[in-house]
């Protein structure tokens, strides 16, 4: 034992995958800082920029389920490596054409969209993927160290790539996203999964889908997310506008999603503290929906970059609570033979509401200006949040589910 370090972290196997996801992740970032800023650089559009989300994302709406069935049916590493690789390339190729001044927005969409389609195809194997890297009592903390490593990169990413975007251009941005895959693909050949016995029986797609809209848990856990998705995300994809609006140039809009990821990180602790001290994952997502849209409110009246900053912060918090009890709620009662389908599903309900949602709040800010849009998703939110604290599902925090006696193939 290590004092200091969290015990999943001394396990090698999680480790290693934790630190490669991290590196990753710190890519992406950079990725997403420089084609936003490109994006509205050459178009002046918040709409344009909300529409960048939508070509990224978009691949999920028809894709995520298809990567939950991949997830249940092969090996997880290998479906990690194939669809690390695509981002990859697209990320590659992006830095080759902005190097040879041949980046133009069509050509930061289409390649956008590739990345977005081994993002889809990935995600639910590479989720459903810790559960085997860990023993069962350590679960629940590697979800939630996964999830705070998302953060750690959102904190550093955005905050580096702001830096390299302003002293080194989008290319290097680009450059180091491609080879940031690099160190998850290498991982994803040297980890060594758990055995777990034979997997149970697969069910179709169909019985998949109705089994998470019967269960009042899953469908609630579903429909609270993708809420949350549509009318929180804005504030994330829609930074560079803000960024503007706060008279910020690339580095403060680094300085804007570091600060986002920095409240994440606080957040994460918080609730690990709070939970321990008998706060229920049912009442916490309540709780977190209510409290970002308050958040969201200060962004949206900031009159300046500090205070931005300062209400970043906030929304980082309660934004990882969310997206951290979802995600282990979902995989504690999803039966067994259907959890790669579930986060399949979480996953599409995470991503569609993200583009869809930031495309209108990036329309309606044309129209209203970026204050009022952020205003219209938190009152949205909170009226959301209020109703599921009056409506609660208190088998949120129940046990798994068990699986079907029949396959139906």
């Amino acid at each position: 034992m290590v004092p200091g370090v969290p015990t999943v972290l001394q396990l090698q196997n999680f480790r290693r995958f934790w630190i490669a996801s991290l590196i990753s992740n710190c890519g992406s970032w950079l990725q997403a800082v420089a084609a936003g800023y490109l994006v509205f650089h050459l178009t002046h559009s918040p709409g344009m920029v909300g529409a960048l989300s939508l070509v990224s994302r978009g691949p999920s709406f028809v894709l995520s389920i298809s990567g939950g069935k991949l997830a249940d049916r092969f090996d997880r590493r290998r479906i990690g490596r194939w669809t690390f690789a695509l981002q990859g390339v697209s990320a590659g190729g992006m830095a080759v054409m902005s190097l040879l001044g041949l980046l133009t927005v069509p050509v930061i969409f289409v390649l956008t969209f590739a990345l977005g389609v081994g993002f889809a195809l990935g995600l639910p194997a590479m989720l459903a993927l810790v559960p085997a890297l860990v023993p069962p009592e350590q679960f629940e903390q590697a979800v939630a160290l996964n999830a705070a490593g998302v953060n750690v990169a959102r904190l550093a990413g955005p905050a580096i790539g702001g830096v390299l975007l302003a002293l080194l251009g989008a290319t290097w941005c680009f450059g180091l996203n491609a080879f940031s895959f690099l160190a998850l693909i290498l991982v994803l050949f040297w980890v060594h999964v758990r055995p777990s016995g034979p997997r149970p029986a697969l069910v179709s797609t169909r019985a998949a889908l109705r089994f998470a809209w019967a269960d009042c848990a899953i469908r609630r856990l579903l429909l609270d997310i993708a809420v949350f998705a549509a009318l929180a995300a804005p504030i994330q994809e829609l930074a560079p506008v803000i960024a503007h609006q706060l008279g910020a140039g690339a580095t403060g809009l680094g300085l804007l999603l570091g600060a986002m990821g920095g409240g994440a990180l606080v957040g994460a602790w918080i609730l690990d503290r709070l939970q321990a001290h008998g706060l229920t994952r049912g009442a916490a997502i309540a709780l977190a929906t209510v409290m970002f849209a308050v958040m969201m409110t200060g962004v949206a009246a900031a009159p300046g970059l500090a205070w931005g900053l300062v209400a970043m912060a906030l929304c980082g918090a309660f934004w990882i609570w969310m997206f951290i009890l979802i995600n282990t709620s979902i995989q504690l009662r999803a039966p067994r033979s259907m959890v790669g389908r579930m986060l399949g599903f979480y996953q599409l309900a995470v991503i569609g509401p993200i583009a869809i949602g930031s495309l209108a709040a990036g329309l309606w800010a044309e129209v209203v200006g970026i204050r009022w849009s952020f205003a219209t998703c938190a009152v949205l939110l909170a009226l959301w949040g209020a109703w599921t604290i009056r409506h609660p599902v208190h088998e949120i925090d129940g046990g798994r589910a068990p699986d079907p006696d029949a396959t139906l193939m």
